[in-house]
């Protein structure tokens, strides 16, 4: 039978499970940062112990044996059985009996929030910076991070099927599955709602990685199911997908088309693994940024058509990686942005390279770019399109001399490709320049327009907040004048999901 969590219907027997959400309404869609919300995301982890008996070791018999002992296991968490502890604190909570280690304080009409003063939310640095800023109203989601009371697994760790048989065909299994739930609430929602959809997400996500097993299960080899969470446009904050460990992307295309048919989404990657959710505590310390774009206020929709950059990057600018490249830098950090861009999106597996690791690629390509890497020259656009040609990147060019009456309109780009186009100017009359553009606003009534620059001649401190403020903006007619002669490397998409 179906069940309900904030009003968005489940299936047990669904290979896909979504999170509720309980996303706040907003005035503008320029005010929506990620994970913008008052909600409070309560995320339960852990380890929960499958053992049942194999009656046949073919493969029909592995997936009755499993499926069995998935029932058994769906029962025991729709119990009394089912304990959830907070992580940091003391607070115990038996959700299927609405019961907890403080009755007193937690009842079942208490507003959720309360739970916010036995427990120490997790934010994410980032926003907490963002929500600084003036111009940009903002409530950092606050996540309460939870444990099951099961036999702890890691995630990220892929177990085998441990198979134990003798001269019958009668054989006995344990498979730990890491679950990772994700249930949004608002502040004032009653807590014994709450921990109705605790036990009911729990419940929908092991049901999820059932069908996970029976479906990948080939031969004897039985997959390890692992939870992954997304940010899909204009849907709920997350999404949750259950793939299975061990299993290659490539082999998981027919699962993400199924999921792009049930979502409406378009012909472009979301369901990749390198495009998972970063939590505040998954985040790894770098001194590059994210999606910095995200951080600034769009142009307003109800006057301009905004196209911007699908995916994700990480920002790179000049006196980076305690390099020294104030006056020549910029296109080799552009080239890192476009780099990035494919690996965060699990087109290529190299790292994003620093500016000697591309030197040394150029001059591995052609022993003629040496005087270039020697002398610390600007890139040229054949040296730019060599790098990224040896990243297995392709690119279309276009060199452009504005006019005052010309706008320039890269709105199909960014809508059929979506990826960060280089522009850059030559040295030859002028002063070089070189930026990443990652968006256009259209105003068709007005034939104005206005371009989203990410300036990677920033030299100032790598601060999120100077970052913020200086080194990404919405430029209009002024910034196309500015480049007068310029040329663009539209870097192309791989084709599929």
């Amino acid at each position: 039978m179906a069940a309900f969590v904030g009003g968005i219907q489940y299936s047990p027997i669904a290979w896909m499970s979504a999170a509720s959400n309980t996303l706040k309404e907003l005035d503008t869609i320029q005010d929506k940062l990620p994970i913008d919300t008052e909600d409070i995301l309560f995320r339960i982890k852990g380890g929960i112990q499958l053992e049942g008996v194999i009656n046949k070791t073919d493969e029909e018999g592995i997936k009755a044996g499993f499926k069995e002992a998935m029932n058994d296991l769906l029962s025991k968490i729709d119990s009394k059985a089912l304990v959830l502890n907070f992580l940091g604190s003391p607070l115990y909570m038996w959700p299927k009996t609405h019961a907890s280690t403080h009755p007193t304080q937690l009842q079942e009409d208490t507003q959720c929030k309360i739970i916010l003063n036995y427990v120490t939310p997790e934010v994410s640095d980032l926003l907490k910076k963002a929500s600084q800023q003036k111009s940009l109203k903002i409530s950092p989601l606050k996540i309460v991070n939870m444990e099951v009371q099961f036999q702890i697994a890691q995630l990220g760790t892929v177990q085998k099927m441990v198979v134990q048989h003798n001269k019958t065909s009668r054989g006995h299994f344990k498979l730990t599955l890491p679950i990772d739930v994700l249930v949004f609430a608002k502040p004032e929602e009653p807590l014994g709602k709450l921990q109705d959809q605790f036990v009911e997400s729990v419940t929908t996500q092991v049901a999820a990685m059932s069908d996970c097993i029976q479906r990948y299960t080939k031969g004897k080899t039985v997959p390890q199911p692992q939870a992954f969470h997304f940010e899909l446009p204009e849907k709920m904050p997350l999404t949750t997908v259950i793939f299975p460990a061990g299993v290659s992307d490539e082999a998981l295309e027919l699962q993400r088309k199924e999921l792009h048919a049930k979502f409406g989404l378009e012909n472009k990657p979301f369901f990749r693994r390198q495009m998972t959710f970063n939590f505040p505590a998954d985040e790894v310390k770098s001194t590059y940024y994210k999606d910095v774009h995200k951080y600034i206020p769009a142009p307003d929709p109800n006057e301009f058509k905004v196209s911007l950059i699908h995916g994700s990057y990480t920002f790179h600018h000049c006196l980076q990686d305690d390099e020294n490249d104030r006056e020549w830098g910029a296109p080799y950090r552009c080239l890192q942005v476009v780099i990035s861009w494919y690996y965060l999106q699990g087109y290529i597996d190299t790292p994003v390279p620093l500016i000697p690791e591309m030197q040394e690629i150029l001059i591995k390509i052609d022993e003629d770019y040496a005087r270039v890497v020697n002398e610390n020259a600007w890139l040229k656009s054949d040296e730019m399109l060599a790098i990224l040609k040896y990243f297995n990147i392709s690119c279309k060019t276009t060199d452009i001399r504005i006019s005052a009456e010309k706008e320039i309109d890269l709105t199909p780009h960014f809508n059929e490709e979506g990826t960060p186009i280089v522009i850059w100017k030559s040295p030859v009359f002028s002063e070089p320049k070189a930026f990443i553009l990652l968006g256009m606003a259209m105003n068709e009534d007005s034939n104005t327009s206005k371009v989203l620059v990410l300036d990677t001649m920033y030299t100032r401190l790598n601060d999120f907040n100077w970052i913020i403020d200086k080194a990404i903006e919405w430029k209009g007619h002024e910034f196309w004048e500015e480049m007068e002669i310029f040329a663009l490397i539209m870097p192309l998409r791989p084709r599929g999901i």
